[in-house]
Parts: structure tokens; C-alpha cells; sequence
């Protein structure tokens, strides 16, 4: 038999919980914020979403089919955007299509939500990196 060699990485995965208004969480994903490809992603969802158009001179039926395969697109989007099947635990509790308070859809503030994540994420960490460069450079400015 074959010997077999694992190697663990550190990937800068984390774990994003969602909460509701009160503070229970509904719902929760991995992804790495920082993933050279999620900006990528990220622009190619923003173009799916913002292609979307709702005909609402169709009979309830098929807008309400048109509804439910739209709810489902929602959640394969968040599963291309964090690069894994993260839609049924983030979408189980609250649908995506849900009208919040303040009349945006709840896929809306998890995608807002998602962008600044990986904002914040990616420059703190770039900000690290830079500090490492410059202490490991120093010695060669004078």
C-alpha cells in the first residue's frame, strides 16, 4: 500500500455568523475574505444581480415559479462567491427573497455584509504584510 502524506495549510478561512436584529444566529459560513479570487467572484455576482429583472405582468403562478428559481440562483450565487455549498445553512432560516425592515432583500445585507468583510479582512492583512516587508527591508534603505 501506498504511504499517504498529508499537508495542512493555513488558508485564512473564517467563520461568519449570522445574526437576526435580537442576536440569535440564523445562519453561518466559512470562506477566506481574502482569497486572491473572491474579488473576482464578487464582481461577477454584483453583474448577476444587477441582470435580474422581474416580470410582473406574468400570472401568479409562473411569478411565483419565477420566484422560487430565483430564490434558488440567490443561494448558487453565495455558493460560487464563497467558493463552497454555504447557501443551505446561510438561507435555512431566513430566505433569501425575504423583504427585511428597512425593504431590502436579506441577500442584499448578506452580500453588503460579505463586501465588507472582505474588506476589512484583506487590508488588515495586507497592512501586516506590508509592515513584515518594510521591517525585513530597513537595513537596505540607508
Amino acid at each position: 500500500m501506498a504511504e499517504v502524506s498529508k499537508l495542512r495549510v493555513e488558508t485564512g478561512a473564517l467563520t461568519v455568523e449570522v445574526e437576526d436584529e435580537r442576536g440569535a444566529v440564523i445562519g453561518a459560513f466559512d470562506f477566506n475574505p481574502a482569497d486572491s479570487n473572491i474579488l473576482k467572484r464578487y464582481g461577477a455576482v454584483v453583474d448577476f444581480f444587477n441582470g435580474v429583472a422581474f416580470d410582473e405582468e406574468l400570472p401568479q403562478e409562473a411569478q411565483i415559479a419565477a420566484m422560487n428559481k430565483l430564490a434558488d440562483d440567490i443561494a448558487g450565487q453565495f455558493d460560487y462567491l464563497l467558493g463552497q455549498g454555504v447557501s443551505a445553512g446561510l438561507f435555512d432560516k431566513c430566505g433569501p427573497l425575504t423583504v427585511t425592515k428597512n425593504g431590502d432583500f436579506f441577500f442584499e445585507q448578506v452580500l453588503e455584509g460579505v463586501g465588507a468583510i472582505i474588506e476589512s479582512v484583506t487590508k488588515k492583512r495586507l497592512d501586516k504584510k506590508l509592515a513584515k516587508i518594510k521591517k525585513a527591508t530597513e537595513k537596505y534603505e540607508k
